[in-house]
């Protein structure tokens, strides 16, 4: 996963462009008259936010008893993301935060939507709040669904604000076979608490990552079985994997958890698989009528 910058936008922003396209006169009396209280519960979110606290925020039903969840569900699905509203504006800049386009919670696939990380279901008062929507693809939003953990541990990573970057837990174990496997999993370091490993293992699963990754792997390991059949200077177990570990460094520069640079680092890593079990990778379905 990668952090993203925060947002622009308030809720307060928000609620100000959406009242624009809204002709219930009544509801416009309403959300206007409860700025203050969900600019507080925006400064409580940020707060709590940042020290992986987010679980701690109690389920709302309604805003203050004055605007309705439902309200709160039509107010994001038909102003805040419904295409040529006033509002849409805020949604397609937030959407478009997650550098390069990708996903910021799988790194892979590219952004399509916006999901609450507090589920709009169990939260009234942050289904329009810019800090709870985090651009994320469609698989992504689908697989969060409206979970709702019950202490730190049981969290997913929050992308405005958890870094877990900085150093490694991702890694990958090849799995002798005709094809070989690639397994991916979170181990993160013991020098971080037991709530920050427990977040990463929890965001690793929940988003599905270990499959995913494993599907990826499939695929680039066609281009390793070309690339060593056919070069004339890799002639023995050594050379290739000092090959697959000059790969996996350079892989890991830019992104230090890069899927690709644990998969390399894990083929360089096996004796079995440097020794001409990487021919074995010929059996390969992929591969197959090719």
């Amino acid at each position: 996963m990668k952090r993203i910058r925060l947002p622009d936008f308030t809720v307060a922003q928000v609620l100000d462009s959406c009242v624009e396209s809204l002709r219930d006169e009544g509801l416009v009396l309403r959300l206007t008259a409860q700025v203050a209280s969900l600019s507080f519960a925006e400064g409580d979110y940020n707060v709590k936010g940042a020290v992986a606290e987010l679980y701690m925020i109690p389920e709302s039903s309604s805003v203050e008893g004055q605007v309705t969840l439902e309200e709160m569900k039509s107010l994001y699905t038909n102003t805040l993301a419904r295409k040529g509203s006033p509002a849409r504006h805020i949604y397609d800049a937030l959407r478009a935060s997650a550098p390069g386009g990708i996903c910021p919670l799988c790194s892979q696939r590219v952004v399509s939507t916006l999901d609450h990380h507090l589920a709009k279901s169990k939260h009234a008062v942050f289904t329009v709040t810019p800090l709870n929507l985090v651009p994320a693809c469609k698989d992504c939003n689908t697989d969060s669904q409206a979970r709702r953990p019950l202490e730190a541990g049981e969290q997913t990573l929050h992308p405005y604000f958890d870094s877990v970057d900085e150093v490694l837990w991702l890694v990958s174990q090849v799995l002798p076979g005709s094809p070989p496997v690639v397994r991916f999993m979170a181990v993160p370091p013991i020098t971080w608490s037991e709530e920050k490993q427990s977040m990463v293992r929890q965001h690793f699963i929940v988003f599905k990552l270990g499959e995913l990754y494993c599907t990826h792997a499939a695929v680039e390991l066609i281009n390793v079985y070309q690339d060593l059949v056919e070069s004339s200077e890799l002639r023995d177990a050594q050379q290739i994997s000092m090959h697959l570990h000059s790969i996996a460094n350079r892989r890991r520069r830019p992104f230090v958890n890069s899927w690709q640079a644990a998969m390399y680092q894990a083929l360089a890593e096996s004796d079995w698989f440097c020794s001409g079990g990487y021919l074995e990778i010929s059996n390969s379905p992929l591969l197959q009528g090719l």
